[in-house]
């Protein structure tokens, strides 16, 4: 319990800097909600092991997975223009059946679609994603995501 506490703590106070910047004041009222943010939700913000969750591995999969959404969303935007100066159709919708029965994951993967251009989810229903996709190749780079986001949440 006290490593969920800290570790929300710090994470709320952090993106309080982000948001706020850096005067002494602020610093202030940052720690006081963080704390109060942090003893009332860390049980519902994080659940099972603190440990398990910020392994170095993990950080790594998901800095490489990073990357590999940055890659995907280039060559999305340029194929996609491509495709619409040439007048291009190929699209369709398509159920995609997630390993995922984690809603954080589930989520991640949802946006990572819905980012790439021509691409969006248009709902969940369990661990299915209804998605629309311009060009059947995106169906390739959809379940690359889920590879390397599988790294991330098993």
């Amino acid at each position: 319990m006290p490593q969920k506490v800290l570790v929300t703590f710090l994470s709320v106070f952090f993106v309080w800097l982000l948001i706020t910047g850096f005067d002494g004041e602020e610093y202030l009222l940052g720690i006081i909600v963080s704390t109060l943010v942090a003893f009332i939700s860390s049980r519902e913000l994080i659940k099972g092991s603190v440990m398990k969750k910020f392994h170095p591995k993990r950080w790594f999969l998901f800095l490489v997975y990073i990357i590999v959404f940055t890659a995907a969303e280039i060559y999305s935007h340029l194929s996609f223009l491509v495709k619409v100066l040439l007048g291009c159709k190929d699209d369709g919708v398509f159920v995609l059946e997630s390993k995922f029965s984690d809603p954080v994951a589930l989520t991640l993967l949802g946006n990572s679609i819905t980012l790439t251009p021509g691409t969006l989810t248009l709902d969940v229903e369990g661990n299915k994603l209804v998605t629309y996709v311009s060009d059947k190749g995106s169906e390739k780079m959809i379940k690359i995501f889920e590879t390397f986001l599988e790294g991330i949440f098993k």
